[in-house]
């Protein structure tokens, strides 16, 4: 028999405001089990201190919290439980300012509207062959800035501890788009001079001689989406300049990026070509 206590699921839902479904899928991973479960009829009751958690799931839910985040607030201790969700919505807020740029983007180029690439100061150079150490990798674009910064510093101390030396500034080429569908490959490469073995997953080669289009980015403005008009800048000139080759664009990182401003230039969008004759 029940307690006076008990609270039937279709009680609990109602008090709860989450429906049948949503509290049985919660019950299977383990986020809002009910106090019991009937042995025989396998009916689940409820009590009313399950209340407030079965509600502030509800809320973070709407939030836009995965059930993993939600998971994650939940197993938190209760004086970290603010900072998560604070984290969440902060990465929210970026993720929409993101989007309303990538939207305004989109509409200019549906209506046809003169490009933002004229405000860039686009600017060409030969590059020499250089020998790289690189990694690649598939990934997602949520994964793209800690793969980059990460590979970045390994492959870096990978070359001076063999003994060889970092000969000019690294650089990431992209073989594919990195987006909700596409996942590259991206390729981390770090010029060198001197003795090193393809170990542990490295790929040594040459990066043939090229000429580029290139411009030079602050740190705000590496930004995703606004960094997509210095790539339609470079491509555009390169375009007027010669025509397209085998190289893949590139971003180059000849500063360190976390010692600098947003307003200070850390790097250049580059986009091979081979220039016209004459």
């Amino acid at each position: 028999m029940t307690t006076d206590s008990d609270m039937t699921i279709s009680v609990f839902a109602s008090a709860s405001r989450l429906s049948l479904k949503a509290l049985r899928l919660y019950d299977e991973l383990g986020l809002l089990p009910p106090e019991r479960v009937d042995p025989d009829s396998g009916y689940r009751y409820y009590r009313a201190r399950q209340l407030p958690q079965a509600r502030l799931i509800g809320l973070l839910r709407q939030l836009g919290l995965s059930l993993a985040d939600v998971r994650a607030v939940l197993d938190a201790p209760a004086a970290q439980q603010p900072d998560l969700v604070w984290n969440h919505w902060t990465r929210a807020e970026t993720r929409h300012v993101q989007q309303r740029e990538l939207a305004r983007y989109v509409l200019r180029s549906l209506k046809g509207d003169p490009s933002m690439t004229q405000h860039f100061d686009v600017q060409q150079r030969f590059v020499p062959a250089q020998q790289v150490v690189t990694v690649s990798r598939r990934l997602r674009v949520d994964e793209l800035p800690g793969f980059i910064k990460q590979q970045l510093l390994a492959l870096t101390r990978q070359v001076t501890q063999a003994g060889a030396a970092v000969l000019g500034a690294p650089f990431v080429v992209f073989h594919g788009q990195v987006n909700d569908d596409n996942d590259g490959p991206v390729e981390v490469c770090v010029p060198y001079s001197g003795p090193l073995k393809p170990v542990g997953g490295l790929t040594l080669r040459e990066e043939p001689a090229h000429h580029e289009a290139y411009v030079t980015l602050t740190r705000a403005q590496f930004d995703f989406p606004g960094i997509l008009e210095a790539y339609d800048a470079t491509c555009a000139y390169a375009a007027a300049h010669g025509q397209g080759g085998p190289l893949s664009p590139r971003e180059v990182y000849p500063h360190d990026w976390d010692r600098l401003d947003d307003t200070d230039p850390v790097g250049d969008v580059a986009w091979p070509f081979v220039p016209q004759p004459g």
